[in-house]
């Protein structure tokens, strides 16, 4: 443990990756990133394709993490917007952590809408104390527009 702060992020293409990198150096806090571990599916269209086809419930098995949780007061995720909601790699990580006494820092990065996001995440981040999030939002193309606070 370096900092404590830890940066705790997913992505499944380079968006949220660069964001997590720039955020991580200025903060110089300790990072991990959530990767899926199911070797039959092919990501990322096999991932997407068992999002439609087992919806919310969809949990994909994802590696440890090389740092534990509860070593930091601080933690700060990181993800994209999929369906106006959490990752399903983010969700199984998520939901796998006791969150009391912990201060969550959100960010999310989407080409779109961010209607249940963060209120999903402050549903499931029982006992932890959320901070506002950062929204960082993308056109068509992947170029960076805005961020909202």
């Amino acid at each position: 443990m370096n900092s404590d702060i830890l940066l705790v992020y997913y992505s499944l293409t380079s968006k949220t990756h660069e964001i997590a990198r720039l955020i991580g150096r200025a903060e110089g806090c300790d990072m991990d990133r959530i990767e899926v571990y199911e070797e039959y599916v092919d990501i990322p269209f096999g991932l997407k394709q068992r999002l439609l086809n087992e919806g919310d419930s969809y949990r994909p098995k994802i590696r440890e993490l090389s740092h534990d949780i509860r070593e930091y007061g601080t933690v700060i995720l990181g993800m994209p917007v999929w369906n106006n909601d959490i990752p399903a790699p983010m969700l199984t990580f998520i939901e796998s952590v006791d969150w009391r006494g912990i201060r969550v820092l959100p960010f999310f990065s989407s080409g779109g809408a961010f209607m249940n996001i963060y209120s999903s995440l402050k549903q499931r981040c029982k006992g932890a104390s959320l901070a506002d999030p950062l929204y960082l939002i993308y056109d068509d193309c992947g170029n960076f527009l805005k961020i909202i606070e």
